[in-house]
């Protein structure tokens, strides 16, 4: 794999660079933001990638919101858990 600055259709690349950005500049500012964001993503080396992508899926988890309920969650289901145990227990001795 050969780098752009020593390739020989390195001209027609930059041709089709500046192409691209005339285009871009008749673009709405948010549209031309969001193609660098996804031009300046690709351009990054794989590990980045990844990490990038797993910090977008664990962002919630970092809430301190999103803790309260996933641990009153599983307390109702605990609780609820020995209760009924209790209660069945309670049933049978009678």
């Amino acid at each position: 794999m050969v780098l752009l600055k020593d390739s020989s259709t390195k001209e027609a690349i930059r041709e089709q660079y500046e192409q691209i950005w005339s285009e871009l500049l008749n673009k709405d500012e948010e549209k031309a933001e969001h193609v660098l964001k996804k031009l300046e993503y690709e351009l990054l080396p794989t590990r980045q990638k990844i990490l990038r992508r797993w910090g977008k899926i664990l962002s919630p988890l970092k809430k301190r919101f999103i803790w309260i309920i996933l641990l009153s969650v599983i307390g109702f289901f605990l609780l609820a858990y020995v209760l009924f145990i209790y209660v069945s227990l309670w049933v049978e001795d009678y």
